[in-house]
């Protein structure tokens, strides 16, 4: 079991780049600007201490993870770095500890519409007026996942979107803070809500264009 690197799984769409730059940002304690696409999507830009290749959702989990356990990191432990790893016992049996981004039913079409803006329009380049096709599978993805996401293993942190989106900052810092000993102040709330506006500019973008499909 590897007890220095610690993994940040996650759903598509919940943030898991962005959690993880902001995480190593802090590690690092340096408070530069998080470089963000025109929909807040970090995928090309963000901070990892192990590089990897944007497996979808649908790779199998045991690539992934032999990816990470194979890489030279690039800073001091612990290492973090983010994955779409959707079975959690997996992550348990490889790793000492992680973190798993959770979210409810009642969040799936938020996430939806940021799968279309942020991957599907700026990684895949398609334009938004073209993603309402995709919009039904993208929901049924998330939708089926949810289960995957719910379960709690020992030594690893939950942490919700809400949290992560939604919420009083302070609430995600503190507890990002009591799992990683990292300061609380080295932790950048303006890049949080600097990173949520752009997700939140996207979702209303998302919104609008498919109320004009409709």
């Amino acid at each position: 079991m590897n007890e220095d690197i610690i993994p940040i799984t996650y759903i598509n769409a919940s943030g898991g780049n962005f959690l993880c730059h902001f995480i190593v940002s802090a590690k690092r304690n340096i408070k530069d600007i998080i470089p963000l696409s025109k929909n807040g999507n970090t995928h090309e830009y963000g901070l990892k201490d192990i590089p990897s290749p944007s497996y979808g959702i649908l790779t199998a989990d045991n690539i992934k993870i032999n990816h990470i356990l194979t890489q030279t990191p690039l800073d001091n432990k612990p290492y973090y770095t983010s994955a779409h790893i959707s079975d959690g016992q997996l992550v348990h049996d490889n790793f000492k500890k992680s973190i798993r981004i959770t979210y409810d039913l009642d969040d799936i079409e938020e996430l939806t519409f940021i799968h279309l803006g942020k991957y599907t329009s700026d990684c895949e380049n398609i334009a938004l007026e073209s993603v309402s096709t995709q919009m039904p599978f993208i929901k049924f993805r998330i939708k089926k996942y949810n289960e995957f996401f719910s379960k709690k293993y020992d030594s690893m942190l939950l942490v919700s979107w809400k949290e992560i989106y939604h919420n009083e900052p302070n609430i995600l810092i503190t507890k990002l803070h009591e799992f990683t000993n990292i300061p609380k102040e080295n932790f950048s709330i303006e890049q949080l809500l600097i990173w949520r506006d752009a997700t939140k500019k996207c979702i209303e973008t998302v919104t609008n264009i498919l109320k004009e499909k409709s």
